[in-house]
């Protein structure tokens, strides 16, 4: 697949710097009132651990997401980038627990979550039904977004892009290796109801293959 290399633009104005600033901020009064009202302690690396890491998915997914711009280009070729884009991020959401088969014979219901788990877990609000059952959780949603409107760029970015070499998107490194994210999480992470015990383990495995992902998908040092 032809892409377009890109020179990273680490400049933050000051629009940027106060959003951030006001972000991080708000994370730490919800981090605050987690360990406080929550019953969760945070004084082991366990404990540190859940609160890090579903932080710094969603803070790098949101700065990756306001540092890409798309280029100006047809209609048409935002139609394909758009497709593209929304077929990887349910790659990422099938393969990451987001969405999942449901179970035949049980009563449809809605779960929301919180206070049980930390910020950037919570609020969670799951979905269970006899055909689709849908898990929406906050740092995953924002991760897979992220990773997801860095490929729409990507495919805008290469001009020329046809339907025929649309498949070339796996032959992508960073591409690839995005959809690598969720698949680490859930093979060696579990579900949510045990985050305490596997987010060392687990979850920052899937971090590393997630910040790489995002730098290679807004870098593109492999384009050609």
């Amino acid at each position: 697949m032809s892409t377009l290399t890109r020179r990273p633009d680490f400049s933050l104005d000051r629009e940027t710097l106060l959003y951030g600033a006001l972000l991080l901020n708000t994370e730490l009064l919800l981090v605050a009132f987690h360990v406080l009202f929550g019953g969760t302690t945070a004084t082991s690396l366990t404990g540190i651990a859940q609160y890090v890491y579903p932080l710094v998915w969603i803070n790098v997914g949101l700065l990756a997401i306001v540092k890409t711009t798309p280029p100006p280009v047809s209609q048409s070729q935002r139609r394909k980038g758009m497709l593209v884009a929304g077929a990887y991020f349910l790659v990422l959401a099938a393969i990451g627990g987001i969405v999942r088969p449901g179970s035949p014979g049980i009563e449809s219901y809605f779960q929301f979550n919180l206070l049980y788990l930390p910020p950037g877990w919570n609020p969670m609000l799951a979905y269970f039904g006899e055909v689709v059952s849908v898990t929406l959780i906050p740092y995953k949603l924002v991760g897979y977004a992220a990773l997801s409107y860095l490929v729409y760029v990507m495919v805008l970015d290469s001009a020329g892009l046809s339907w025929g070499t649309l498949t070339g998107l796996f032959s992508c490194v960073s591409c690839v290796l995005g959809i690598l994210v969720p698949v680490v999480s859930s093979v060696l992470g579990g579900t949510a109801a045990v985050v305490g015990q596997l987010v060392p383990q687990s979850y920052g495995a899937a971090t590393v293959v997630y910040l790489v992902s995002v730098a290679l998908l807004y870098w593109r040092p492999f384009g050609r």
